[in-house]
């Protein structure tokens, strides 16, 4: 492809993600969306704020490491300087690092999650939602700020990703494995990429390799874009 023919591609797509992006931004602020835009995935998150049941569980779980290096530490003093200790003065040693090692390991666990609780970060609570425009063959990923500590940041509107989707755009799967024991299980999450761009599109917990592919087909048949080869790319992350 020559470099006119690109740059000619190019600003038309930029030009049609424009004109979506007007459109679907109109509708968030009135709260009027088009019919056009089909909602594919959302979910809510939050950041910031005190975490109390977080930072309470982080605090009752440190604490006992303080008591114990402490406990620790007392115990080689004992051994070193009581004169009806026979233990070896190596054995007060082992006995004062371990004691060390285990009230900093405490105290600096402990530190963090009162700081949370007494200093906490701005709190932002926030909606994200991933809008498919068929017709423009746009996809994007809006965040809206629900509730915050500053008032003025309620109802901002952002636009984390956009893609206007061509040939270049392809569907992945990213494999996270699960931990030993299942306490966290397999993730399966599908994504759309286009150059540096990627969006999310679904996510599953334990997936065959059969039902892995049958996802991306409809995917792929959906939005209209190909499926990469290989499919799954796996992240430990």
């Amino acid at each position: 492809m020559s470099l006119l023919k690109q740059v000619s591609e190019d600003a038309a797509m930029s030009k049609i993600q424009n004109k979506a992006k007007d459109e679907l931004l109109k509708g968030l602020a009135t709260g009027d969306i088009s019919h056009r835009f089909e909602v594919i995935r959302g979910y809510t998150r939050s950041i910031g704020g005190r975490k109390i049941v977080g930072n309470t569980a982080s605090t009752i779980f440190f604490l006992p490491w303080i008591i114990a290096g402490l406990v620790f530490v007392g115990v080689s003093f004992l051994i070193l300087f009581s004169p009806d200790s026979e233990a070896p003065i190596f054995l007060s040693c082992c006995t004062f690092g371990a004691g060390s090692i285990a009230a900093m390991i405490g105290f600096s666990g402990v530190r963090g999650s009162v700081g949370e609780m007494v200093n906490p970060e701005d709190y932002e609570k926030y909606e994200a939602t991933v809008y498919f425009n068929r017709r423009e063959r746009y996809l994007t990923e809006v965040k809206v700020v629900l509730d915050a500590t500053d008032d003025d940041l309620i109802g901002d509107i952002t636009f984390l990703n956009e893609i206007t989707l061509s040939k270049k755009s392809e569907i992945f799967c990213k494999y996270r494995p699960g931990s030993d024991g299942a306490v966290r299980p397999d993730f399966n999450d599908f994504i759309i990429s286009h150059g540096r761009v990627s969006i999310q599109l679904d996510g599953h917990t334990y997936l065959k390799d059969k039902k892995r592919i049958a996802i991306a087909k409809e995917w792929s048949e959906k939005l209209g874009v190909k499926i990469r080869e290989p499919l799954v790319w796996h992240s430990h992350n």
